[in-house]
């Protein structure tokens, strides 16, 4: 009898470590998961999965090309409101890039928000319920100094799903709106990309030569598309020169064909 009752201590005393493990697993995952992290890169991460999470869902298989756009303001949200309206630089060069994607052949524009005002996860779940390829998110930038100008692309951070391709197609829209002529924000390479951290309601912006692995959120849509993906401040709409160069009609066509010309470029190197 002593000898039963000792097994099945012992028994009872394994289980129990054994749920232990198992509940502080499954909240390890979770945590990642609700962290903006996703299973794929967690396993990657630890070992347990030899296929790189970037590429697991990127198409290869040659045009035609479904690229997402994404007017980061519209309708009742009208975004920043300065020298010009931010929705109004948006929409304008939205439909400037629609047009040179819509007549190029080897690719399928969609915008993921008309006059409405959706959110980020029913903007996000546009792209995937047309399979998207590719998102820009494109928005106008501001600050309390009029001095401050130029242009900046926000990638997916380090860690995340699809990194690196939308680190890639930042550096392809960086170099395109830098040939046009813009100013180029950044640190000492002035790369023009960065990085955007939610701590609480705290945005922290860093340098893509951060590349510090961080399991805070980013730019929602940044977090919830289902493709490479990146945000761009086209420019700062409460700077005179950054208005007249990049948010009149002129200027905001020389930035859709930048960007045009990026997609172009990215889907030829994948």
């Amino acid at each position: 009898m002593t000898i039963i009752s000792f097994v099945y201590s012992d028994l009872k005393e394994k289980a129990g470590r054994l749920c232990l493990v198992c509940g502080f697993s499954l909240f390890f995952v979770f945590s990642f998961i609700c962290n903006g992290m996703h299973l794929s890169e967690l396993l990657y991460g630890i070992g347990l999965c030899n296929v790189r999470p970037d590429f697991l869902a990127v198409n290869t298989n040659g045009p035609p090309y479904i690229v997402a756009i994404d007017p980061g303001h519209g309708g009742m949200d009208t975004g920043a409101l300065a020298i010009v309206k931010e929705y109004q630089v948006i929409d304008t060069t939205a439909r400037a890039l629609f047009d040179l994607l819509d007549a190029d052949a080897d690719f399928v524009p969609l915008f993921t928000r008309t006059d409405t005002d959706p959110s980020n996860d029913e903007r996000a779940a546009a792209a995937a319920s047309a399979g998207a390829d590719l998102l820009i998110s494109i928005h106008a930038n501001s600050d309390s100094h009029s001095s401050s100008k130029g242009f900046e692309c926000f990638a997916q951070p380090p860690g995340r799903i699809f990194h690196q391709q939308s680190y890639n197609f930042a550096s392809f829209i960086v170099r395109q709106m830098a040939a046009a002529g813009h100013t180029i924000r950044g640190d000492e390479q002035k790369t023009g990309i960065k990085y955007a951290y939610y701590y609480g309601n705290d945005k922290r912006i860093v340098d893509s030569s951060d590349d510090k692995v961080r399991s805070r959120k980013s730019f929602g849509i940044l977090e919830k598309s289902p493709c490479p993906r990146v945000l761009v401040e086209q420019c700062f709409i409460t700077n005179h020169s950054d208005v007249e160069n990049w948010a009149t009609q002129t200027g905001c066509n020389r930035a859709a064909q930048a960007y045009y010309q990026a997609i172009k470029q990215y889907f030829s190197e994948i």
